[in-house]
């Protein structure tokens, strides 16, 4: 099962969304500025939405891939409040 979704089937495409279960690309978009619209149960799971962007698929390409990078300070303290959102939800 793909631990990623693009979800296209709205009305407006700015309010087209991406869904991923990965907690630390999670982590990577926020920093990168991707916004958060929902952390959705799924099971004992989460999944988060982000408001899609045109350039989503090169950024978790390069995130995967080794081949970009966002402030390690950010990513730490953006880790720090995604594990807040899960756990205090």
């Amino acid at each position: 099962m793909s631990t990623e979704q693009t979800i296209r089937d709205q009305p407006n495409p700015a309010d087209a969304a991406f869904e991923t279960r990965d907690f630390y690309l999670a982590c990577f978009l926020r920093c990168a500025g991707y916004e958060l619209m929902n952390l959705r149960d799924e099971g004992r799971r989460k999944v988060f939405v982000f408001r899609d962007r045109a350039t989503r698929r090169a950024d978790v390409i390069g995130f995967y891939g080794d081949a970009t990078s966002v402030r390690p300070l950010a990513f730490a303290a953006t880790i720090k409040d995604m594990k807040g959102l899960l756990h205090n939800g």
